[in-house]
Order: C-alpha cells, then structure tokens, then sequence
C-alpha cells in the first residue's frame, strides 16, 4: 500500500549508502596496499629490472613538505629502485621509480639526499646530483662510484631490484641557480663531483645561452673519466662557448700516457691561471669534488665564504663569486 513506501525507499537509501561506504574503503585500503613497498634486501642476484608496476610507487611521509619544485619531500620518502648498469669499472647507472608521468623536478643547481645503511645497519646519508634531466618522467638517475670499501653504494650495490631507498631534498641542497646571470663560468670537479656540472651544462648548452664556460675535469686515469661522451656532445652542441678540459694523473708530475691528449697531473692553480675565466663581477667559479679539493681551492664545502689562502683567494677571486656544491 501508499503508506510503506516511503519507509521501503528510506532502508533502501541507507543500505545502498552502507555498500558505498564499504566499496569506497576496500578500494582506499587497495590503494593503501599498492603503495606500500617491501623493506630492502642484498640481493646476488644478476636481475638488473624491477617489475613494471615497482615503477609507479612512492612511499611518502606523513603531512609532506616540500621546499622547491622537486617532488621529493624534506622528510625521507621511499622510491623503488627500477634498473642498475655498469657504467664503468667501477661505477654504475642507478635509476629510481616516481610516479607515471612525473619528473623529479629539481632545481638546477640541486641535489637530493639518500639513505643507506651501514654494515652494522647505522643509517649513512650522502648527497647525489642526478644525471637525468627533468624532461625525464617516471624515474631518475644517479651515476654512482661504488667503492670497494665505501658504505652508501656498496650498500645500494647490494639491493635487490624493487627495494625501496630513501630519499629527501632540503633547503641546504639548493645551490646557485640556472640562470646564472653571469657572462662566464669556470667549473672545477674532480670525480662523480662532475655530475652537479653536467646537470648545470645540460642548460647552458642551449642556443639561447649565451654565457662562455670552462670546465676543469680531473681523474686518475683516462678509464676514469665519466659522462665524456656527453660533455663533448654538449661542447658541440654550444657552438664553441663550452670547453671541456680533462685532466688525468695520480701525480702532479703525470708522466705521458698512451693514448692520451690531454692535460695531465692534477686541477691545480697552474692550469686555473691557464684556463679559468679571470676574476670580475660578471664570473662565477663552482667546485665540487672530494673534501681534499675543497680545502685546497676555496675552503670547506659546509662553509660559504672563500677562504683566506686558498687558490682561488690566491687568484683573486672572491666569496662572491665562488659556488661550492
């Protein structure tokens, strides 16, 4: 009759509401699950690729802050290691998931903070500059030496394809940046100290710079030597305003070596007074490499000033227009 239907229509409302509420906290809790990421292993195994859908997580902390454009967070967020290629003898391609269809969006100059472990399980912290532009969406790269005695990269090394790794980008990460508002630059790097360089080079390689750059790149040996192949293409690519000059030996007095043209011994204040843009207000020199190169050039990397002494002081250069990463 007329006068249930309004209470059939009412408990059917509110058990039609009931199965939504149920249907929307199975597919939150779904949601939940797929982002969830397994605690890192060592791995011995040779697989050298995670599955496909490793791709897509991204463990983040709770209420995430951020303080630039990059989409790590300043609090560690988990991304799963996708790929690894040797790259040389010893050092190797490590690429990490983000989300589809995202970049790491980092400022140029940056870098982002990784988290490793110990052999006593101790957590490590060490800085990386990506080798991967952001045009690249999906995942990122890191052009990795892993030492035989050193503790983040045999540690990251060791992971199994699909592991988590930590990673965070804070305010102190953030250095000079692109563009630069100088007519000339000179780069100092020694290493993977190179990578801050190339990630800066990948701009100012672009016809509508106009900016002349000098890098000075030293290694041990010739086999040291990393990302030649792309500084030349990107010193071409700059119609001549990017000069790269590598620089190998484990001596300051490097004898000849076959097979090799370049410069040898040591990045040292000679061969600064030979190719480095002379000191003005319209120059910049940026440094990056081991503790050592920091203390003989302009002082300790965690200090901003230039420091009294050192051989760019010597040269004339000033705080103002030194960067050290």
């Amino acid at each position: 009759s007329s006068c249930i239907l309004p209470a059939q229509r009412c408990m059917l409302q509110a058990i039609c509401s009931s199965a939504r509420r149920r249907a929307a906290q199975a597919t939150a809790a779904a949601a939940a699950a797929a982002l969830r990421v397994q605690p890192a292993r060592a791995s011995s195994a040779s697989s050298v690729a995670a599955p496909p859908r490793e791709n897509s997580m991204m463990k983040l902390p709770e209420n995430a802050e951020y303080c630039s454009s990059c989409i790590l967070p300043t609090d560690w967020a988990e991304v799963p290691l996708v790929s690894k290629k040797k790259y040389n003898h010893d050092s190797t391609v490590f690429t990490f998931g983000l989300p589809e269809g995202k970049s790491l969006s980092l400022p140029v100059c940056a870098c982002v903070l990784l988290r490793g472990y110990d052999a006593k399980g101790e957590v490590a912290v060490r800085p990386y500059t990506p080798t991967s532009s952001n045009d690249v969406k999906g995942s990122f790269d890191l052009l990795v030496k892993v030492y035989e005695n050193g503790t983040v990269s045999k540690w990251l090394d060791g992971l199994e394809m699909g592991a988590p790794v930590g990673f965070k980008h804070i305010p102190f990460n953030i250095k000079a940046q692109y563009p630069f508002g100088k007519k000339t630059i000179t780069m100092i790097a020694g290493g993977t100290g190179i990578t801050p360089m190339y990630q800066a080079l990948q701009l100012l390689a672009q016809s509508d710079d106009a900016t002349e750059v000098t890098l000075l790149y030293g290694n041990k040996s010739p086999a040291d030597v990393l990302l030649k192949d792309e500084l030349d293409e990107l010193a071409k690519k700059s119609s001549g305003r990017i000069k790269i000059v590598n620089v190998v030996g484990e001596r300051p007095d490097q004898p000849p070596i076959e097979g090799w043209d370049g410069e040898l011994g040591w990045v040292d204040k000679a061969k600064l007074e030979k190719y480095a843009h002379k000191p003005s207000e319209d120059t910049m020199v940026m440094v990056c490499g081991l503790p050592v190169m920091y203390d003989v050039f302009c002082g300790p990397r965690g200090e901003k000033e230039l420091k009294e002494g050192t051989v760019l002081h010597q040269l004339g250069y000033t705080t103002e227009m030194v960067a050290k990463f």
